[in-house]
């Protein structure tokens, strides 16, 4: 071996330990961004409402998912011009991280434009998705892409979301109806793939960055647990996983947006059931995020608004679940009440016997509660919501938060 040979041997010997060392540093001593941030927003995400959903599920001894997340906080969600605030004005406290005026999405009191979250996240060059359970002009998809001060105006939105660069990957309700609107509309239109069915989303190359959406129906997503893994009747689940599966193919990363504005429908129409039951498909997919995603990604889950003043009442027994425990127990008790929304009219008293038109006696139906204010639909209350989080990063959910 000759000097020269030699001495080049040890200088590439000791340029891969420095560059060891150095690798070493870096890992150890920095605080390296999540490869995967993945976020839930949906209604009615507080306490109470999650204790009764808990009941419903499996009775006193049930668990949900959202409980094993690590680290959580107390949220407040008042809007800059309202105390109590709504969907508008809470998913854009979300994605903006800006207090707007109710009404107003991603865009503040002045008129200026605020940035979302998935936009912020496109600009770094992070893959991103976003998947509604609602329409995809809803205020909790919208608050990713519009900037408007009337979330009402849903053509105009349209038009935005028409014109507003794709994001790599879309699921919501409405696609159809969205392009209908905009054809006597100046406004231009991004270059999705739409695909009809999760079947075809499948089917999709994941390696391939080209933008898709896929259009769904309002009813199209199970709500139940046999929906998952059944193409014909997805369920939310399903969503999460092939969204994963199709973003995690950037290397620098994606950010999920999941909305799930089918929550708060449900508690509108004082529907504690369908309620219950989308709530319980909603922690299911937080499940399958956390599952999927991987110990390392940053999952975040956090309430928007409160809807309706739903309390679960009385004494149920400990494995009392599902629909027992919306109905009187067999100590007369009542069970749900809602603090807003039409309610039921009390005829008699939970012990008498009511007479139908038959002239025959029939118990008192058992959900013969009231409301303490008879509106036609149940409206947002006063409440701070819940935000739970797992992965690097969370560890700043603690105490109470805006």
């Amino acid at each position: 071996m000759t000097m020269k040979l030699r001495n080049r041997l040890i200088a590439l010997v000791c340029l891969i330990f420095f560059l060891f060392i150095g690798a070493a540093l870096f890992l150890t001593t920095t605080n390296r961004k999540p490869f995967a941030i993945i976020l839930f927003t949906a209604d009615n995400i507080s306490a109470s409402n999650l204790a009764a959903a808990r009941l419903f599920t499996g009775g006193g001894n049930a668990r949900l998912n959202i409980e094993d997340f690590p680290n959580t906080a107390i949220a407040r969600n008042a809007a800059n011009d309202f105390s109590v605030p709504d969907k508008a004005s809470a998913s854009t406290a979300i994605m903006s991280g800006d207090r707007v005026n109710r009404g107003s999405l991603c865009m503040n009191p002045a008129g200026t434009p605020l940035s979302s979250l998935l936009e912020d996240a496109s600009i770094t060059g992070r893959a991103t998705g976003l998947l509604t359970t609602g329409p995809l002009t809803g205020a909790g998809a919208a608050s990713s892409y519009s900037k408007t001060q009337s979330y009402t105006d849903t053509n105009a939105i349209g038009a935005q979301f028409m014109a507003h660069p794709a994001f790599d990957l879309v699921a919501g309700s409405g696609w159809e109806e969205l392009v209908a609107s905009q054809k006597n509309h100046s406004a231009t239109t991004n270059n999705y793939v739409v695909v009809q069915s999760v079947t075809e989303l499948e089917k999709q190359p994941f390696w391939k960055k080209v933008p898709t959406l896929l259009s769904l129906t309002p009813s199209s997503l199970s709500q139940g647990e046999f929906g998952e893994g059944n193409n014909e009747a997805p369920s939310l689940s399903d969503l999460v996983r092939i969204a994963i599966r199709n973003l995690q193919s950037n290397s620098k990363g994606y950010l999920l947006v999941i909305d799930d504005p089918m929550i708060g429908s449900a508690a509108e129409s004082n529907d504690a059931e369908s309620m219950f039951r989308r709530l319980i498909a909603f922690d299911r997919a937080i499940a399958t995020a956390r599952r999927y995603a991987g110990s390392n990604a940053l999952i975040l889950v956090t309430g928007r608004e409160n809807i309706g003043g739903l309390n679960l009442n009385g004494y149920p027994f400990l494995r009392d679940k599902g629909v027992s425990v919306l109905a009187m127990n067999n100590e007369g008790y009542p069970t749900v009440c809602w603090s807003t929304g039409p309610g039921f009219a009390m005829e008699k008293s939970p012990g008498e016997k009511k007479t139908n038109n038959a002239g025959s006696s029939s118990s008192v139906g058992i959900l013969t509660q009231p409301s303490g204010f008879k509106l036609p639909n149940a409206v947002g209350t006063a409440g701070d919501v819940l935000s739970a989080g797992s992965g690097p990063g969370s560890e700043k959910l603690h105490g109470v938060i805006e």
